[in-house]
């Protein structure tokens, strides 16, 4: 298939590695809890942040108050984001386009499906005459009289030979366009960077032709689920066409929809690689533990620093109960506000916001909207390409450039996949 293509693995020419080096800090390195890279030197940060605020917050979503926010305005389920689809992306002059098209959702609709030709390829049926004419031929149809009769041709059958592919095509690993990205995410990934019997752990694992096995042990091991599929990439997100998933979905879709998706569906998700750790935009249930991972993508900068607008999504794409097509369920949006800085040293105010939309239902169902602190400073004086920065209190990030976008990613165990790290569990 087009997805089993087989590259030579290779190191992606436009990323830049991460290094925060400071007094008693290892090069190359930082620690999430309790490390040096968090609380390097003297200063200390306090859940508020650097600064302290009363709401509203105004952004480029107009004010947020506690009365919550539901963005509606030029967003649909077309995604992936709010604008004109995949033609720029966030940074002009992106990848290619040419004979790229949007196929988040199908475009097929129950009223230009001709069931004679688009989901068969034979059909089996009756031809019958009812005329009353007379002819002289000699055989069935081949005679050579003529037939003046008046009667009609009623076709019953009903063609069901051939597959029919539910879902958009998949896309080509380690193809011209995607192909080195895809390859550089060969390998195994390990959500607990130093796995002991206190923690489950999640390793997702990534073979040379995009297939992959996402498993997951409890702490004793006692307990195991897989799940499996193939992957690609597209411009800024990690799409996986899952096979088989033996744990709760992602999203409760049974509450809200009254339906559940079992396998096969697809989940489509932001992502970061910066260095030797993968960062996933997801719900809370992308785990069997609570996941708060995050990865965005700057779409609008400001200052000379991080200020600007990062956005990151996480999508559901599945078949309906009696439908044929597959169709964008659900999708959730993790938009980070990170105000610009008011004078020379790199910190600022700034707000978090996780909204939520059930598509799949009509009218789309929102759910609920989730505001966070999105204050920001800057670690070693955020230096640029890359470098560390503490969002909302003491909670971790590194960013930096890969694959023509700016990257910003949770940089924590069990909130980031650090590469090369394997289970403690058999």
């Amino acid at each position: 298939m087009a997805y089993r293509i087989t590259r030579a693995r290779s190191i992606a020419a436009g990323f830049v590695g991460l290094s925060f080096t400071t007094s008693g800090c290892i090069d190359g390195e930082i620690a999430d809890d309790d490390g040096c890279a968090e609380f390097c030197g003297t200063d200390t940060y306090s859940d508020t942040g650097p600064y302290s605020e009363e709401g509203p917050y105004c952004s480029d979503y107009d004010c947020y108050t506690d009365e919550g926010y539901y963005p509606t305005t030029g967003y649909t389920d077309e995604g992936p984001f709010p604008d004109t689809g995949y033609d720029t992306g966030y940074d002009e002059g992106y990848y290619p386009t040419t004979g790229y098209t949007d196929t988040t959702t199908s475009t097929s609709s129950s009223t230009s499906i001709d069931t004679d030709t688009t989901l068969s390829t034979s059909t089996t049926g009756t031809d019958t005459d009812t005329g009353t004419g007379t002819g002289t031929g000699t055989g069935t149809d081949t005679g050579t009289g003529t037939d003046t009769g008046t009667g009609t041709d009623t076709d019953t059958g009903t063609g069901t030979t051939g597959d029919v592919d539910a879902f958009p095509p998949a896309g080509a690993f380690g193809d011209e366009i995607f192909g080195v990205q895809e390859v550089d995410l060969i390998g195994t990934w390990s959500l607990q960077w130093a796995p002991d019997n206190t923690t489950g752990d999640s390793i997702l694992t990534i073979d040379d032709n995009g297939n992959f096995t996402w498993r997951e042990t409890s702490a004793d091991c006692s307990v195991d689920t897989l799940a499996t599929g193939f992957l690609w990439v597209e411009p800024g997100q990690l799409v996986m066409h899952v096979d088989t998933w033996e744990r709760q979905l992602p999203w409760d879709t049974l509450g809200v929809l009254g339906e559940e998706f079992p396998a096969p569906f697809r989940l489509r998700m932001t992502y970061a690689l910066l260095g030797p750790n993968l960062g996933l935009a997801g719900p809370d249930h992308l785990t069997t533990d609570l996941y708060t991972g995050r990865a965005q993508l700057q779409e609008q900068s400001q200052g000379i620093y991080i200020a600007g607008k990062w956005s990151g999504e996480a999508e559901l794409t599945a078949v309906p109960m009696g439908e044929q097509f597959a169709k964008v369920i659900v999708r959730d949006r993790f938009i980070s506000t990170l105000d610009i800085e008011p004078g020379i040293n790199p910190e600022s105010t700034g707000i978090v916001v996780h909204d939520q939309v059930f598509w799949a239902a009509d009218p789309p169902i929102g759910g609920p909207t989730i505001f966070e602190n999105g204050n920001w400073t800057c670690l070693n004086g955020c230096p640029q390409p890359a470098g560390a920065t503490l969002i909302n209190g003491g909670n971790l990030y590194a960013y930096g450039p890969y694959a023509a976008y700016q990257r910003l990613m949770v940089f924590a165990t069990g909130r980031s996949f650090k590469r090369d790290v394997d289970t403690d569990c058999p």
